[in-house]
């Protein structure tokens, strides 16, 4: 049975607008914890209190809410352990909670028949903290100036913070801004105030069939290819086909002769399930283009900052490319 473009296109359209649900907030967790400790499901309620405390960490309304549950499952210690918590976060202004704080402690030691002494000699051990681990699941690059990256979404998991090691090997935390999810693309967003300058964009329409391509390999090095298909994966206009010297990396720039980027390579796998196209595959590698990378990042942008003002005209910059090297990003998530 024949899919019409019609169809093709209202599904295409609907998947790349289709985002998650968004993350709750730590208040959220809180009020959903509270709901759950009223209706007696305290093991539910203490694992919500969790994520609202691993959102706010310092917050002594959640260690307290957590106190009550644990008083309740009779955990005299976890109980002691987070009212001494809230004691130590609520504000030294806030008399009243303190005060509640300090005889509910008091009621605990004496209920759990616990010794206070012991929870401060506890509490002056400082076991060695536990170190953090980074591991890498991609490629990407930068581009532009305003510090975002294009990457591979299956390699990102459930995760919405990332590290990023660039080939001069400075290490940024980043941000999942945006999930495209049929082109398997993910959009990130350095954490830090002044980013290093990125790839330009390249005119991916240049491009004709046998024409040169320029792609990286696992080592850095630009090698060359050639454009075998203007259109690939159900004839898709987003993508290319390419017949490559050397094995590519997915999650690279494909880059022209100026080393812009004209494309990033994706993964034949993932397209393909994602298309539900089984049998479909191309015979050489793709890409998805420049073209579609600008337009979604321009709705990107027009989301964040609003339309523009009719009769003010921007004046149009030629846009340099940056270093390619230092463009080019390992994407690193925690194990």
């Amino acid at each position: 049975m024949k899919t019409t473009p019609v169809i093709l296109g209202s599904l295409l359209l609907f998947f790349t607008t289709v985002s998650p649900a968004p993350a709750k907030t730590a208040e959220q967790w809180y009020e959903q914890a509270f709901e759950q400790s009223l209706d007696s499901q305290y093991m539910k309620a203490i694992q919500s209190y969790r994520q609202a405390l691993r959102l706010k960490k310092d917050w002594a309304k959640a260690h307290h809410g957590l106190t009550v549950m644990y008083f309740k499952l009779k955990d005299g210690v976890k109980a002691a352990h987070h009212l001494r918590m809230a004691k130590k976060f609520y504000p030294k202004d806030d008399k009243i909670n303190r005060a509640i704080v300090q005889r509910n402690l008091e009621k605990t030691y004496a209920t759990f028949d616990l010794d206070s002494n012991e929870f401060e000699d506890l509490e002056n051990l400082r076991p060695a903290g536990k170190k953090e681990s980074w591991v890498r699941n991609g490629n990407g690059f930068l581009f532009g100036e305003k510090g975002y990256l294009f990457t591979l979404l299956h390699n990102l998991g459930e995760e919405d913070e990332v590290r990023v090691r660039f080939a001069n090997q400075s290490v940024y935390k980043a941000k999942v801004v945006k999930r495209y999810i049929v082109y398997d693309l993910a959009l990130l967003k350095l954490d830090v105030d002044s980013p290093p300058p990125g790839l330009a964009f390249g005119d991916a329409s240049v491009f004709r069939v046998q024409d040169p391509i320029r792609f990286i390999d696992a080592k850095n090095k630009v090698l060359t290819g050639k454009m075998e298909a203007l259109r690939a994966i159900m004839n898709d206009k987003n993508i290319f086909e390419l017949t490559l010297s050397g094995k590519s990396v997915e999650g690279m720039p494909l880059l022209n002769a100026q080393n812009q980027a004209v494309g990033i390579i994706l993964s034949p796998p993932e397209i393909t399930k994602n298309f539900q196209a089984a049998g479909m595959a191309p015979k050489g590698e793709i890409a998805l283009k420049s073209s579609y990378l600008k337009r979604v990042f321009s709705l990107y942008i027009s989301s964040l900052e609003g339309p523009r003002k009719r009769g003010k005209r921007s004046e149009k910059k030629e846009k340099k490319s940056g270093d390619l090297i230092s463009s080019l990003a390992e994407i690193e998530i925690q194990k």
